[in-house]
């Protein structure tokens, strides 16, 4: 849920505040002829459990990255395994040259020095060798993060899956101040047209593209899987569920700045009322439990033909004004 600040109090007892120079709004009284010649439709409020969310951007990588520097971590222990073998080669070949050359004098001062150069010349390769694995692991380590480099190490999950193409990386940045306690295990990502991607915890990134907010990597699983480079609009809980009611979006009419919505009252009267913070959701508004709520469930809100009666409330006020004012004179 995107949260939706919105400056204008609850209303109460059926009157709106008269904020920015407004007049006030009162509960309308319509006929039924007039209910039914204006199209008026309403809604009945459901109760509704919704986790509370941080949106942040996504973005699929290219699984290509990740296989290059899993070949390269494999020639690197390769070259060490070649390494260690002709090491222990080496090794054998100077331990028999001085045994030869102390004991029985059958090989020559020259050819025992050279087995000793040659053991020494094949112990440093190892250590240099040793040295580029490691090299390569840092680096692996401070762009990907220790999960997936335990994974390009090991050859364990997730790197099979994402080379396969059964999975895909996706990269999850938070926008700047996003207040995040932790990762959660599970989340969201939706392409601008496609289905929702199912996104699974591998860990954080050390890096933060833009120099933007922490980032993290997720796992999208399936066929719902984007190609690679397609930016997707992340979904993170944060916090546990909370109860509220889903507001329709065609239940929402605008008075200048402030949204409102037209609840039922009786069998043929509409109270407006000022739409409180909200989260936005797909299809609507979703509004939390609170004390003295007036959209609650079980109550019916207009979802078509509020802007009739946001028109007919603002001729009454308007026509009321009027009155008072020739009163006055």
């Amino acid at each position: 849920m995107r949260r939706l600040p919105l400056s204008a109090p609850l209303l109460w007892l059926g009157l709106l505040p008269a904020a920015w120079g407004q007049t006030l709004l009162a509960p309308l009284t319509l006929t039924r002829d007039a209910i039914e010649a204006g199209g008026i439709q309403v809604q009945r409020l459901h109760a509704e459990h919704r986790a509370p969310t941080i949106a942040a951007f996504g973005q699929v990588l290219d699984p290509a990255r990740l296989a290059a520097l899993s070949a390269q971590t494999a020639e690197a222990r390769a070259d060490i395994a070649a390494s260690r073998a002709r090491l222990t080669l080496a090794q054998n070949e100077a331990k028999r040259a001085a045994g030869l050359f102390h004991a029985q004098g059958n090989v020559s001062m020259a050819e025992y020095q050279s087995a000793q150069a040659a053991e020494q010349v094949t112990a440093a390769t190892l250590t240099v060798a040793e040295a580029k694995l490691r090299s390569l692991q840092a680096g692996i380590r401070a762009t990907w993060g220790s999960a997936l480099a335990a994974s390009v190490a090991t050859g364990e999950s997730p790197l099979p899956d994402i080379e396969a193409g059964s999975s895909c990386l996706v990269q999850v940045v938070l926008p700047i101040g996003a207040d995040l306690a932790a990762a959660p295990a599970q989340a969201t990502a939706s392409p601008a047209a496609g289905p929702v991607l199912p996104l699974r915890l591998v860990g954080p990134s050390p890096q933060s593209p833009g120099g933007t907010g922490p980032a993290f990597y997720y796992l999208g699983s399936g066929p719902a899987c984007p190609p690679a480079g397609l930016r997707l609009r992340a979904e993170l809980p944060n916090g546990p569920a909370v109860t509220g009611v889903v507001i329709p979006a065609a239940a929402v009419v605008w008075r200048a700045a402030t949204p409102l919505v037209y609840r039922k009252s009786g069998k043929t009267g509409f109270t407006p009322v000022v739409l409180p913070a909200a989260d936005r959701v797909p299809g609507g508004y979703f509004v939390r439990d609170a004390a003295g709520a007036e959209l609650k469930p079980g109550v019916a809100v207009v979802v078509a033909g509020s802007a009739l009666l946001l028109s007919e409330s603002q001729a009454a006020a308007m026509a009321g004004n009027a009155a008072s004012s020739d009163d006055d004179d």
